[in-house]
Formats: C-alpha cells, structure tokens, sequence
C-alpha cells in the first residue's frame, strides 16, 4: 500500500500556526517533545517547500497539535477558510481557480485537480456534471479525522469559491477509508459551456 504523504501546501500552514503558538507561549518545547518527530520540528523550525512532501506520520504530530489548541475537528473546518484565503495567492491555485471557472463542472475539477497538488499518487474517483458532483479521495483509511476534517474542509471551500454560482458543497468520511466532496447547486443555473478537455482530466 501507498504510505501517504502531503504537499507543502497543507502543511506549511499547519507548521506556522505551531510555531505562532509556541512564540506566545501557548505551546512550550514539552509539548514539540511530546507530539513531534524530528522531521516535523524541522518543518516547524525551518518551513517546508509548497511542493515538497512530509510523510504521514509527521504531518500527524503538527495536525494534533493544532487540533489540541483550535477546538478539534469543528476549529479545524472553520480554519479552512483563512487556509485557502492564503491558497487564492498562490501560482498553481490560481491558475487552477482560473481555468476551472470556465467550466460548468469546475467545482469538481479544482477538487480533483487540487487533491494531486495536496496529496503525493492522489487517488480519487470522480461523479457529477451540469448541476453537482462528487469526487471521492481513497486511500485514506490511515490518516486522522482531523486531517481528513482539515483537508475535506479546504478542498469543499476552494470548490465553492470556484463557482461564481450558489452551490452547497460539504465533504463526509473523516472516520472512514475514503473522504468524500460534494456539492449541488442551489439554483438551476447552468450557464457555462461543457468541456471535452475537462472531461479528459477528470479520468484519473
């Protein structure tokens, strides 16, 4: 089986909130002694490229930290949006938002498209169309429900900002093998053309 790894650009934020906290004192080098491997200190010390990858075992150690001083599994969702207020500014995000807004699918595009930029061997499946989709990330059964609510939480407001339409999109799964985001339109409004080269990238 695959071992998971995520990108820095999941991590990256998580390493920084740690290392704010640790310099007011909310965290202390206890609690890094206690929760963190080596290599996870070194990202908090000294950051991770947004293209680079950290194993799961890290990334766990600077999730349940974070999850300890946010408020759990609920702090981390509403974290979401400050994460991907922050993503919206970077390169790959951005062209990715660009092209998926000419699409009418787009919102399950930038999911699919963007769990590779976040995940290493992204494996996920992919069901939808004019008026809503799903895309179901596998190969999950070994991460946390915290890092599943943190990743279903960004991915889910990425797509909605995605689409200048009212869709509802929410994720499910964090205590299973799979983690699973949708989204329906609220509006029958359908306006944008199909895309054969969308259809094309969604085949994974």
């Amino acid at each position: 089986m695959q071992s998971i790894e995520l990108s820095g650009l999941l991590v990256q934020p998580i390493a920084d909130r740690v290392r704010g906290w640790t310099q007011t004192g909310k965290l202390d080098e206890d609690d890094l002694e206690r929760a963190l491997s080596t290599e996870a200190r070194a990202i908090v010390d000294h950051s991770i490229a947004l293209t680079d990858w950290a194993p799961l075992r890290d990334v766990e150690g600077l999730i349940g930290l974070a999850a300890e001083q946010i408020g759990g599994e609920t702090g981390l969702v509403e974290w979401a949006d400050e994460i991907v207020g922050d993503w919206l500014m970077e390169t790959s995000i951005d062209t990715l938002m660009t092209g998926a807004r000419e699409i009418v699918d787009g919102p399950g595009y930038v999911v699919s498209q963007a769990s590779e930029l976040i995940l290493r061997e992204s494996r996920w499946r992919y069901d939808g169309g004019r008026n809503g989709f799903s895309v179901r990330l596998c190969g999950l059964a070994g991460a946390s429900p915290a890092l599943k609510a943190l990743l279903g939480s960004t991915l889910a407001r990425l797509a909605a900002v995605a689409d200048a339409r009212e869709i509802d999109v929410r994720f499910d799964g964090i205590d299973g093998d799979e983690l699973v985001v949708f989204g329906e339109l609220e509006r029958g409004d359908s306006t944008l053309a199909e895309s054969r080269l969308h259809r094309a990238a969604l085949i994974p």
